[in-house]
Formats: C-alpha cells, sequence, structure tokens
C-alpha cells in the first residue's frame, strides 16, 4: 500500500469517526458560461456542492490585536474546484469563504459573515 493510500485511509477515517461533530456545508456558486445575443443576458450555470466538515477556530495577533477566524475543515473532492466558490451555507447561515490551505487530502477555509 502507498504512502498517499495510507494518508487518504487516515483521511476517512478520522472523518468517519468524527461524524457526530460535523457539519453538513452546501457550497453554491455561479459559472458564466456564454453570452446570449439574441436576450442581451449572460447565461448562466447554478453549481451547488454538499459536504459534511468541521468548524474550528484560530486565533492570532496583528499589531497586538487578538483576530479569531472561523475555519471549515473538509475532505478535498479532486473533481471539485473549490477556488470557484466563494459561499457556504451551514444550518441556514450564508458564509463567503476563502481557501486557506489544500492538500491532496483536505480543504481547510475560512469563514466570513455574509
Amino acid at each position: 500500500m502507498s504512502l498517499r493510500s495510507k494518508v487518504q485511509k487516515s483521511v476517512d477515517i478520522a472523518f468517519d469517526k468524527l461524524k457526530d461533530l460535523a457539519v453538513t456545508a452546501s457550497f453554491d456558486t455561479k459559472l458564466v458560461s456564454d453570452f446570449d445575443f439574441t436576450t442581451g443576458q449572460i447565461v448562466k450555470t447554478d453549481q451547488t456542492y454538499s459536504t459534511i466538515g468541521f468548524l474550528g477556530s484560530l486565533r492570532t495577533y496583528e499589531g497586538g490585536i487578538p483576530v479569531t477566524t472561523t475555519t471549515l475543515t473538509i475532505r478535498n473532492d479532486s473533481t471539485k474546484d473549490f477556488n470557484r466558490y466563494s459561499e457556504v451555507t451551514i444550518d441556514s447561515v450564508k458564509y463567503g469563504c476563502n481557501i486557506i490551505s489544500k492538500d491532496q487530502f483536505i480543504v481547510v477555509l475560512s469563514l466570513a459573515g455574509v
């Protein structure tokens, strides 16, 4: 078994064991695919993606002032481009999201109220 397979299996086991602490996150984005010259409208496609993840918080200091950042950790789905998603909904609350870190196994996003 390769090292990548072992790490992926460990990530899967960790997500399965912590399922009781997980939240459901629904990512939404609108992709512009075309322009319809007959109607003068931009053609957009809604894309949504739902997964489970874990909320956390990072505490840092900027200029001596404490700053708390809420994070969402999810499994990386190689078929999804998380750079396209700018909004995530958790428990009916919408947040803006930005990628803090990403590897082959997990993605960590910072959340901000919308």
